[in-house]
Parts: structure tokens; sequence; C-alpha cells
């Protein structure tokens, strides 16, 4: 269905919009809803404790061996369901070698690298940089921790997983990142716009993970630059933060040798315990990857991360997030992109029509034919109602010039924003999830050999948008 075909449908379903949760008054609840706590006139199960402590928590599903990689998209991946693969982590080299020892003896341990100066999460606070080795001697006495990018000269220490392990899939990898601490590290609530493995090589990590389809109605980021929750994950007062009642968390302690699958866009808090090490593993999550047995081929036991090309750590130019996710850019800066794309298009104003045709652009998929929904077209007249400053029914230039500019600020136009842009990419992944499980089912059925698209390049008119909008280099 073509847009011109939608817009139509937008005009009969607009009466239904005050019928959707997320209004603005409803998204912040009070004025004091996210800045301070209220005065409570009662203590609901769990406030002022842990996160989770009072809460349903299930084991997440556990197997033994990492499946084929078709079995992995069928099962986990297009499903959205997350696995712990006991001992899948032991069969690298890294299991065994990666000692304090081993890593500072070797000569490229002096060049520098990220460290984080609490080990409790804090986004606002400046890093540091030093040398891999002097992040050693003292990781165990101070309040920092390491997350970086895998350094080149470890990567052959670290084998790539067989569910990984088929072109169509390593030809869409992203990033892979080394975190090393002496435990007691806690992150924010916090999800991620990437399918990841974690494998842990010393330590324990124990995740707490929320559905965010299921969930997406209760659990509002009051930091949506990051796409994460301010909330004390230590003293989580649900007076302050009401949607975090009553939810249902699963649970996985990754020990050491273990690896952990995390959906994409799964909501979750980790913990760390004793020194820990251990390497996430990223991937497009929007590419349309459909791996047969036919594709892939048999794995290789020897193929290892240095065998694969990350595009965010090889060519952070050429494959910025702005390209890969535009509607996370759009998210972060709305003024620079509606500006950039109405100057590309030679408007000086948007209707509601141009507007879910711009909508339609930066939106994650190849086929949009199924994806406007009438839930989708409702949340997308709210956004037009937030960004329309003067309500004239029109998006002008004039008006993305009075959005606030300052993203990290706590501020009900980027929390509203945000919200609504994260639930319709929701939507929108659920209608293309749908898609690539029935490719997956007709595979099955009709054993074609080679479906699979390869990695996506962003569309030369996104590339012109980006290029046009003048922003700091964001790392995903």
């Amino acid at each position: 269905m073509k847009i011109a075909e939608i817009f139509p449908i937008l005009s009969i379903t607009i009466w239904l919009v005050a019928s959707l949760h997320f209004s603005v008054a409803e998204d912040v609840q009070s004025t004091h809803s996210y800045g301070q706590s209220s005065s409570p006139t009662s203590f609901p199960p769990g406030h002022l404790k842990p996160l989770a402590s009072e809460s349903t928590r299930l084991p997440v599903s556990v197997i033994e061996e990492f499946p084929s990689p078709f079995e992995f998209f069928r099962d986990y991946v297009y499903p959205s369901v997350p696995v712990l693969v006991r001992q899948g982590a032991r069969r690298s080299p890294a299991f065994r070698k990666w000692t304090d020892e081993y890593l500072k003896s070797l000569p490229e341990s002096q060049e520098l690298i990220r460290v984080e100066m609490r080990k409790v999460e804090e986004r606002q606070l400046p890093r540091m940089e030093m040398p891999l080795a002097e992040f050693l001697d003292r990781y165990q006495t101070h309040d920092e921790y390491l997350v970086a990018k895998v350094p080149d000269y470890l990567k052959k220490d670290v084998l790539l997983p067989p569910s990984l392990q088929c072109a169509y899939i390593t030809a869409n990898m992203l990033e892979t990142m080394l975190w090393i601490s002496s435990g007691g590290t806690k992150s924010h609530l916090h999800t991620d716009y990437v399918d990841i493995i974690n494998c842990v090589f010393r330590g324990q990590k124990d995740f707490l993970l929320v559905n965010y389809t299921r969930y997406r109605d209760q659990i509002l980021y009051d930091h949506p630059e990051g796409f994460y929750s301010s909330v004390d994950v230590e003293r989580v007062d649900l007076n302050k933060f009401p949607g975090l009642r009553n939810l249902e968390f699963l649970e996985a302690k990754v020990e050491a040798g273990d690896c952990l699958y995390l959906p994409f866009k799964w909501i979750h808090q980790v913990n760390s315990y004793g020194s820990n090490v251990a390497v996430n593993m990223w991937w497009n999550h929007q590419a349309y990857v459909v791996p047969t047995p036919e594709s892939c081929g048999r794995p290789d036991p020897g193929l290892s991360l240095a065998d694969v090309r990350f595009y965010f750590h090889e060519q952070p130019d050429a494959y910025k997030e702005g390209d890969l996710h535009p509607e996370l850019a759009f998210v972060q800066y709305p003024s620079a992109s509606l500006t950039a794309f109405m100057v590309e298009e030679e408007m000086e104003s948007l209707t509601e029509r141009q507007f879910l045709e711009f909508m339609d652009m930066i939106l994650p998929g190849l086929d949009h034919s199924n994806i406007w929904t009438e839930e989708a077209l409702n949340l997308t007249h709210q956004i037009f109602k937030i960004l329309d400053i003067d309500g004239n029914g029109e998006i002008t230039l004039q008006d993305a010039e009075e959005f606030p500019r300052d993203v990290n600020e706590l501020n009900l136009f980027f929390i509203n924003l945000g919200q609504k842009m994260m639930v319709l990419c929701d939507i929108v992944d659920g209608q293309i999830s749908k898609q690539k499980e029935e490719t997956l089912k007709r595979l099955q059925r009709d054993k074609v050999q080679d479906a699979d698209k390869p990695f996506r390049e962003p569309s030369s008119k996104i590339r012109q948008m980006n290029d046009r909008i003048s922003v700091p280099k964001q790392e995903l």
C-alpha cells in the first residue's frame, strides 16, 4: 500500500487518538514524577529496594550449545526470545588465556583504551583514557571499569559463535566490545538498538530482562537520548517511577564460560560480580537475514572475531548510527533532521501527509507495505502534534527552530517524542518480524536455497539528509 493510499485511512482514524495511552498529559504524571520523589501516601512492594526485589522473576531459557544459524534465527532472533548458552564461551582461547598477567605481557597493552570512572553507571561523567596495562594494575582498587572496542590484537582469542557463522550474518556485524572490571558494576535500566551476544570469560554477570513490547506502555525513559532510565537501580522509588511496578522479569545468571543472547530492544539491567571479563558482539537487527543451511554451509571451529569485519569498528564514518538508524537521529536531533529533509525536498513546511512520507523514509525495514497499522498511524499523528508547535496543522521551519536543543536535559518535549518514537518503532519492528518469520516458514516448506539479503546500504536520500545534519559523532 502506497503512502497516498494510506493517508485517507489516517483521517478516518484520527478521532481515535484521544484513547491512546500516551497522550502528552499522560506521559508525565506530575511535575515531579521524574525530577524528585513525591510524598507517597503508600509504599508499594519493592519500594526503595533493588530493582525487581518484589517482582516476578522467571529464569531465562537455557540451552547447552549454540544452534545452527537457521535454528538460532528461527527460534530466538525473529521471535525475540533471550537464551543462555551454557559453556558457550569456553571454546574461545580467551577463556583460558585472558589473565591480567597475560594481557599486561602483550606489547600492545601500552596502547590507550577507554575507562569509565564509576562502576555504578553514570553516563554524564567524563571518560578517561589510559594504557591497558596501567588499567590492569589499578582497577582492583579504583572505582572504575573498562568498556571499549575489542582491540584488534585480542580478536583472534575470541571465537565467533557457530550461530553467527554465515556470510549473510557476518556482513551485518556492527561492533564488538570488551568489558573488564573488579565486579560491583551496575548498569542503568536501558535498551539497545542491536542484537547482542554477551560472552563472559571471567566472573559473573546477572541480567534482569524485560520484554519491551509487552511492557512498552509502562516504562518511560527520562533520558531518550540514550534510551535509558535514571531510576536508582539500588533503591527504586516506585512512587517516582510507577511504571516499574508489576513487571515480570526474566533473570539470567551468566557465569564464566557462558554466553547470553539478548534480543533487540529488550530492556535490561546488568550487575557484575568478581573479577570480570566479557565480550559483546552486536549485529544489525534490521537487516533481512535468513540464514539457511544451504547458504551458510558448515561452521568453521576456528573462525574468530579477527576474521570478521565490524562496520562501526572499522569504518565509523562510512556507517554512522544515523545511516543505520535515521529514526534514532530524528529523536536526538529532530530540528536538524526535519530541516534537512525540508531543504532536500525544497519545502518550507510539512503537512501531516508529507510528515508521514518523512516517517516512512526514516523507519526501519525494506518493505513498508504492511507496517502502517491503525495503531502506527495514530501514534504518528500524535508525534506530528508534538512537532506542530503553533498547532496550525503544519510543521514549519519556524516550528523546527523552536524545538528544544539539548536532548541531554530533562525535557518533556524529548521525553514525549522519544517515548512515542520507541513505541512506533516497536510496532513497525513487530510487523517486519512477522514478514521475516513468514520467510522462514516458506523456506522451511519450499527449501529455497538462497533468500538472504546482505547488509542494507542506507538510501542515497538518507545519506544526503544526514550530510546536512551537523551533529557530533555518536556512538551506538
